[in-house]
């Protein structure tokens, strides 16, 4: 994991500006109150400058750092007072509530071919067989799907199926990039009514394998991370519990310092 994208931010560094002046500022306070000034202690205006420039070069560095480590690998949010926390994690050995992206069809299938073994999707069915639930589970869809459509959300046990993509004719997870954003709404409107004071853990939903119609290139993970985000700051749903939004693997690809500013 890449510890030093944050230092990519041009908003941290234009922010580190105030904060390390203010630290400057306390210094000198400091040093005023004792008695004690560079000109009075070197009796040198030119190595009392250089030292004023040093000092507050210092300052400034502290202050990136500062707001380095504060964002390096996770950031917190509040978004009308739901508590959010965007970092690295494995979503399946999270406890509480865990939303997992699928297709319409609520598919449930071994086959390679249709879901991706190294998929969400494919991960849950394998947890499930490896519980011996599998037959259990296939039984549970099955008496679902039928009143599921895309954008809902089916609970099972500590998971929340969510309907993302539509299985085109080769079995090829598609969703539409002008459809994504009402997904998403709608999404949240599903967790709100079913999380019943549980934590809920999600992935950046639509990464992946997930095909986006409509567009030349695939929206970014930062891109998706900034739309889960959104929605729900816009929406009317209120969540009393903890939110965290997990990102397996691609961390290095996200710059959260700016996520928080966008957000914030």
């Amino acid at each position: 994991m890449e510890k030093f994208n944050q230092f990519k931010s041009i908003e941290l560094w234009k922010d580190a500006i105030a904060i390390g002046f203010g630290l400057f500022g306390i210094i000198s306070a400091i040093m005023g109150i004792l008695g004690f000034s560079f000109t009075g202690l070197f009796k040198d205006i030119k190595l009392s400058i250089i030292l004023t420039v040093i000092a507050i070069l210092c300052s400034y560095i502290i202050a990136v750092l500062f707001l380095w480590w504060n964002t390096r690998d996770k950031i917190t949010l509040k978004i009308r007072g739901i508590k959010i926390t965007v970092c690295q994690g494995d979503i399946l050995k999270q406890n509480g509530w865990k939303v997992i992206g699928v297709d319409d069809a609520f598919t449930v299938t071994e086959d390679d071919a249709i879901i991706t073994h190294s998929s969400l999707h494919g991960k849950l069915i394998k947890q499930v067989k490896e519980n011996n639930e599998l037959e259990a589970f296939k039984e549970f869809i099955a008496k679902n799907q039928c009143k599921i459509s895309q954008g809902d959300i089916l609970p099972y046990k500590d998971f929340m199926l969510f309907a993302l993509t539509h299985l085109n004719e080769d079995n090829e997870a598609h969703v539409n990039n002008l459809n994504y954003e009402p997904l998403i709404r709608k999404m949240w409107q599903g967790v709100g009514r079913i999380y019943s004071g549980k934590p809920v853990y999600l992935p950046i939903l639509g990464d992946g394998i997930t095909r986006f119609d409509g567009v030349s290139e695939k929206p970014s993970p930062s891109q998706l991370l900034k739309c889960m985000l959104c929605t729900l700051k816009t929406s009317n749903v209120q969540i009393k519990s903890h939110i965290t939004i997990l990102i397996y693997d691609r961390i290095n690809e996200i710059n959260l310092y700016d996520i928080k500013k966008f957000i914030n």
